[in-house]
């Protein structure tokens, strides 16, 4: 008797122990529920494909990940390169070099938005948004119209920007098209349009569109620019857009002052023409640099820009030997000590981790990407490849098929477009 009544005891405080558990499990599920604040900090710690999935979780959380204070603030506290896009050539496909610890599936191989018939090139990636444009179908030659998109590859979402200003007497052809995007202060982006003037060489008119506006509207800033800049590469740093000059000073545009200015570069070599510039980008904040004039290419610096734009210094020193001793198809079959190709790289990215010693070189090989730690000179391969359908030269081995402006950064974002 004795014996059952304990069973019947243990029973009852187990049964009561699970229902007291069961509570305060729903208690808990309720208290998190709840309270937005503490909901919203389990949200930040979720990849975005897992937010996107849980928006369909109920109203309101569509209404809190959907929120664009909920993008800022996560903005401030992801800032992790997921990956590459790298262009290739004489196709419209894009490879995907897979950057995250945790490999998942690329965003996309090809790009097209709503019923644009036309081939879809990604210009720019600022802060997990990409610039990309298509020529409109009925453009010729002498009159080649550009249609602009702005797109999300985390969302799928894309808008098409209005038509650039058509051009007037003096200001006429656009020299390139940029994207000014900070997640970390506002979700609003604008875009940069450089046109030149028809009747004086040099003199540049700035057309900028905003997402608070919807519309073009001329600049500010009209100016005499250096000679030998490019526009069409331009990078988004320290709330300005960038252009890299060949043979002089660099310009920078400061989009929220509307200012013009020149940026120092570091000399140019005695016994060279122009800057032998090999990347030029933006990594969690910081502006770096790379050229390389030495005998031994393999060997170079990596610069980095003060945030006054005073000077450039030396943040990192490089030395690719020991990767072409492991890939030797990276030394050219033409041994020639004074030919500056002696070995067969490009850069395709500075990528900065939180931890700094982690940070590394994404460096283009022939038919493969390695990645190459600064800190310890370590290296190990990332992607392979595949064959370009319209090789450059089928005898050459070594043929590099990319440069670092066909690499284009991917960061998971829940940012609008």
């Amino acid at each position: 008797m004795i014996s059952t009544k304990r069973n019947k005891t243990n029973s009852v405080i187990a049964t009561t122990t699970s229902s007291s558990l069961h509570s305060q499990t729903l208690s808990s599920a309720e208290a998190i529920s709840n309270n937005d604040d503490l909901l919203i900090e389990i949200l930040f710690c979720l990849p975005v494909k897992s937010l996107l999935k849980f928006k369909s979780v109920s109203k309101h959380w569509l209404s809190l990940i959907s929120s664009p204070n909920f993008s800022l603030r996560r903005s401030l506290i992801c800032k992790q390169v997921s990956g590459l896009f790298v262009r290739r050539p004489n196709t419209q496909e894009y490879d995907f070099i897979n950057l995250d610890s945790n490999p998942s599936c690329a965003p996309f191989k090809t790009l097209s938005f709503g019923d644009s018939q036309s081939a879809i090139r990604v210009l720019q990636s600022c802060n997990g948004l990409l610039l990309c444009s298509s020529l409109q179908a009925n453009s010729t030659n002498r009159n080649r119209i550009h249609n602009y998109f702005i797109c999300n590859p985390t969302t799928k979402q894309y808008t098409t920007l209005p038509q650039l200003p058509t051009g007037n007497g003096v200001f006429r052809d656009y020299h390139g098209v940029n994207l000014a995007f900070d997640p970390s202060k506002s979700p609003h982006y604008k875009v940069i349009g450089v046109r030149n003037c028809a009747c004086s060489q040099g003199h540049y008119q700035i057309d900028v569109y905003s997402t608070k506006t919807k519309t073009w509207r001329p600049s500010v800033s009209t100016s005499v620019a250096s000679t030998g800049v490019n526009f069409r590469l331009g990078v988004f740093w320290n709330s300005a857009i960038l252009w890299i000059s060949y043979w002089r000073n660099s310009l920078y545009f400061d989009v929220d002052e509307e200012k013009l200015q020149e940026m120092p570069m570091p000399p140019i070599p005695d016994g060279w023409d122009e800057r032998r510039v090999r990347y030029f980008g933006e990594a969690r904040g910081h502006l770096h640099f790379l050229e390389v004039y030495s005998p031994c290419t393999a060997l170079f610096n990596v610069y980095e820009m003060e945030r006054d734009y005073s000077r450039w210094f030396v943040k990192y020193r490089v030395d690719l030997r020991i990767v072409a001793t492991a890939f030797p198809k990276m030394v050219r079959t033409y041994l020639d000590p004074g030919n500056l190709h002696y070995y067969a790289f490009s850069i395709l990215s500075v990528v900065l981790e939180e931890n700094d010693e982690d940070s590394y070189l994404v460096v283009h090989l022939p038919k493969k990407a390695v990645q190459y730690n600064f800190k310890d000179m370590t290296f190990k391969k990332l992607h392979d490849f595949a064959p370009n359908p319209v090789p450059f030269n089928i005898e050459d081995e070594s043929t590099l098929e990319f440069g670092w402006f066909d690499a284009f950064q991917y960061t998971e974002s829940l940012s609008f477009v």
